[in-house]
């Protein structure tokens, strides 16, 4: 289904949808990132924040829960060690079909909501729609998620250097320009930290403990796992937002000991869905558009 083919008439009596935005600390981000779901979402929402925070983002909420008809605030005296940690109790607070995942590190653009959750309900294979993530500074940080193969991608680099062999999660589209990939196209995966989904595909997919906490392969992993269980994954351009990579849990690569978990968790998934040599289940969709295909950017591994 191709962005031209979708159309919204109107959109304030269509589907309404809940939105859940994971909150660890970076109050003010929070706040921006809501504020902004507000300003530019269409569809009637209900947002739901789950939060283990130990700032001023309780405060903030319980006035925002005065202000505002349609949240749910969950927090968690405990900290999450993952992603899964925090949808899942999510999704038990869920009212409505589809619902979206925005972290606290997302800040939408205008109408960055509506042609996916049209593709959610004109294809009823699809689980997940992935949406555009932008650099707070214009370019593309990912356009879907592809799997590629080192001795075939010159470009993909790790936190140990240029691979030359094994199959690894590349981010398409990264450091091209925001205007281009706005099509929707099948992927082997999307980011999680925007994208929405049909909550019938999640109930029970989302299984915690796998990693050694968040380290930013729980969303490839669900994609897979939701792959695995007959759902397709979806791409669309047309649903923008900037996003603040590595802003809640801070840049790792400064910590040898963050270093190192995330390249366990990258361990720990390219074992279990076989890609230290074999091929992955292949994706009948063609490249996304000719820009894609004929790009030879730099490509770094999907690791945040």
């Amino acid at each position: 289904m191709t962005t031209e083919q979708i159309l919204v008439k109107n959109p304030k009596q269509d589907s309404p949808i809940d939105i859940i935005v994971p909150a660890h600390n970076k109050f003010w981000m929070t706040a921006f990132c809501i504020e902004n779901l507000y300003l530019y979402t269409q569809l009637p929402f209900h947002l739901i924040v789950v939060d283990d925070s130990t700032d001023l983002t309780p405060l903030y909420m319980a006035k925002l829960k005065k202000e505002k008809s349609n949240i749910t605030y969950i927090h968690s005296n405990e900290p999450y060690k993952e992603g899964n940690q925090f949808f899942n109790a999510a999704l038990e607070k869920c009212r409505y079909d589809y619902v979206a995942t925005v972290m606290n590190s997302i800040i939408v653009q205008p109408d960055w909501e509506l042609v996916a959750v049209e593709i959610l309900k004109g294809t009823p294979q699809v689980a997940t729609v992935g949406l555009k993530c932008l650099m707070p500074w214009g370019t593309i940080e990912s356009a879907g998620i592809t799997i590629q193969n080192a001795k075939d991608y010159s470009a993909i680099t790790t936190e140990d250097g240029p691979m030359t062999s094994g199959l690894y999660p590349v981010d398409i589209g990264r450091g091209m320009p925001a205007h281009l990939l706005c099509n929707s196209y099948e992927r082997e995966a999307v980011q999680w930290a925007f994208a929405i989904h049909r909550r019938e595909a999640l109930i029970g997919n989302l299984e915690e403990g796998i990693f050694n906490g968040f380290r930013g392969w729980d969303d490839i992993d669900n994609c897979f796992a939701l792959r695995k269980a007959g759902w397709k994954i979806y791409f669309c351009g047309s649903g923008v937002g900037y996003h603040y990579p590595r802003s809640t849990r801070g840049v790792e690569l400064l910590n040898v000991d963050e270093m190192n978990k995330n390249k366990e968790n990258g361990r720990i998934f390219r074992t279990r869905w076989g890609l230290n040599g074999l091929k992955p289940e292949p994706i009948t969709a063609g490249e996304p558009n000719r820009a894609t295909r004929r790009r030879k950017v730099k490509a770094d591994v999907r690791s945040s």
